[in-house]
């Protein structure tokens, strides 16, 4: 087994992540991801509405019972961006692992504590 603080942290065999990619980050390439021992992410901006985010995970884990993640980009958008719906979708759907691109989380995009 491979072990590092990262492999630790996600519950994955390899510290191996595919962050978000427009247009590429889907249900499809994170699955094989998460399946080869890496943890990948969903790209949220990918999708028209938070209701399709929602599909595009409860597909990738359709596709595969390892961690998923979503990505949440907060870098300044030509089109708005439904940042706070995104969130409750990650959170409705317990995905385990979300990362903010481009600027650390507001605290009003926190809806709950993290453990530990």
């Amino acid at each position: 087994m491979f072990e590092t603080r990262i492999t630790k942290m996600f519950g994955i065999k390899y510290p191996i992540l595919l962050g978000g990619l427009y247009w590429l980050g889907r249900a499809e390439l994170v699955a094989a991801v998460a399946n080869a021992g890496g943890l990948g992410f969903i790209t949220a901006a990918t999708f028209d509405t938070p209701e399709a985010v929602r599909a595009e995970i409860r597909k990738a884990r359709d596709l595969t019972d390892k961690p998923i993640g979503l990505n949440i980009n907060l870098f300044p958008s030509m089109r708005p961006q439904p940042v706070e719906e995104w969130v409750q979708v990650a959170v409705e759907e317990k995905v385990p692992v979300v990362e903010t691109p481009a600027a650390a989380p507001r605290p009003s995009l926190l809806p709950c504590t993290p453990a530990g």
